[in-house]
């Protein structure tokens, strides 16, 4: 359906799980549940969205890489151009047997399960890697799991998200197979900062404050406008210690937030907005060269750029509340207080579950982003001391990524020849 892309996501998205959950069903009956076969030794085969800019992208080459570090022999395996075999399963899955690890939400496992033969994969020991922003998982994405011998999700609060929809779905037996497994700790960037500063247009006398955010992932979820609103409250005349940069991804799709942020920006020459694509080394250089970076999110399933900044050595200010507070805290960053709403999303990716009461998110206290706004680029004693905590803490979320800890895992059983 070529004009499909320009329907409203209200509308094309139930248009397009539907179908898609559809055509599997009509195809699943060749399908192999998990433990229905033994998996046969072979390949540690890792799929993902592995070449592009998206979070997901980064986050499935971080877990490559990580698994790679632990001594695994990694096949990287693209699932961007499964998506064309979706209708004739003519898509090719690297070697036989061992484990095949889908590093995309439980819809694009399902492309990837129909867009390659059955036969291909069934005696594969399969794990999902899940995320989700909401308290609870959506409903389809339950019977997908029955085709996963585990499904792995980067925080407590995407656990709790998965619990939620299994138990609601009367499956139980599949809350087992969970696994939290944090991204991998990220690596601190090393810049030129000058050259950094030059590129980006970025002040050394400012502290320079920014926000980041990707219409795709929903404007509403991102919440760029309670940032705009605390720093006028903390500012209320332009600052000229201190610059606020929205760095925003794909306007294109969002005409919306793209005349909010216009109207916003009228008469504020401490705020600016870049809206240019940039490159993941580029993304790495402008958070990096930053000093601090706000997310007044109403929900995350984990935060990676937040962590990516706190290894950075950038301070961080963002919600108290869903994944990032796996690893945030009161010593290592500004957590805001928020209280908790009805989750309201009608034109968003999340417009399948607005407005259900088992549903909610946060709504971020902006007075209080406002006073640590205000601390933070203020003070650099207060930065400092946020940034020397971050850095130790952040590197925590490698344990489970450890070689002693990943070789106690069920995967190992079904692996052939791996690295010493």
């Amino acid at each position: 359906m070529p004009g499909l892309r320009y329907l409203p996501l209200r509308y094309r998205l139930p248009l397009i799980h539907g179908g898609l959950n559809l055509l599997a069903h009509s195809r699943s009956n060749r399908w192999k549940k998990a433990g229905a076969v033994t998996p046969k030794p072979g390949p540690l085969v890792v799929s993902g969205f592995l070449t592009e800019t998206l979070g997901i992208g980064r986050a499935g080459r971080m877990t490559a890489q990580a698994l790679k570090t632990a001594g695994f022999a990694v096949v990287e395996h693209d699932l961007r151009p499964a998506f064309k075999h979706l209708l004739f399963q003519g898509a090719k899955l690297p070697g036989e047997g061992g484990v095949w690890l889908i590093h995309a939400n439980a819809p694009e496992c399902l492309v990837a399960f129909m867009a390659h033969s059955p036969e291909t994969w069934t005696h594969r020991y399969r794990i999902g890697y899940w995320a989700w922003e909401t308290p609870k998982a959506p409903a389809d994405w339950v019977w997908i799991a029955d085709y996963l011998h585990e499904v792995w999700v980067p925080s407590r609060f995407v656990h709790d998200a998965m619990v939620k929809a299994f138990i609601a779905g009367g499956r139980d037996d599949l809350v087992p197979r969970l696994r939290i497994m944090p991204h991998p700790a990220p690596q601190s960037v090393a810049i030129r900062y000058s050259d950094a500063q030059q590129k980006f247009g970025l002040d050394p006398d400012l502290c320079e404050v920014l926000c980041l955010f990707d219409t795709k992932s929903g404007a509403m979820r991102k919440n760029p406008w309670s940032v705009l609103e605390a720093w006028r409250e903390a500012f209320p005349e332009p600052a000229d210690h201190a610059r606020l940069t929205l760095k925003v991804s794909d306007m294109s799709g969002d005409r919306e937030s793209e005349h909010r942020l216009t109207r916003a920006l009228a008469m504020r020459p401490d705020i600016r907005v870049l809206t240019e694509r940039l490159s993941d080394a580029d993304m790495d250089a402008l958070l990096a060269a930053s000093d601090v970076l706000i997310s007044l999110h109403r929900s995350e399933g984990f935060g990676l750029t937040l962590a990516e900044a706190m290894a950075s050595g950038v301070a961080v200010i963002a919600t108290g509340w869903s994944g990032n507070i796996d690893f945030m805290n009161d010593r290592n960053s500004r957590l805001i207080p928020a209280r908790m709403i009805a989750l309201h999303d009608p034109d968003g990716p999340y417009c399948q579950v607005s407005g259900r009461p088992d549903q909610i998110w946060a709504e971020p206290d902006i007075s209080a982003a406002a006073v640590a706004l205000r601390d933070v680029t203020m003070d650099a004693v207060v930065r400092r001391d946020l940034i020397v905590a971050a850095q130790s803490d952040v590197r925590a979320l490698d344990k489970p990524w450890q070689p002693e800890a990943l070789r106690t895992l069920a995967f190992n059983l079904y692996l052939g020849a791996r690295k010493s």
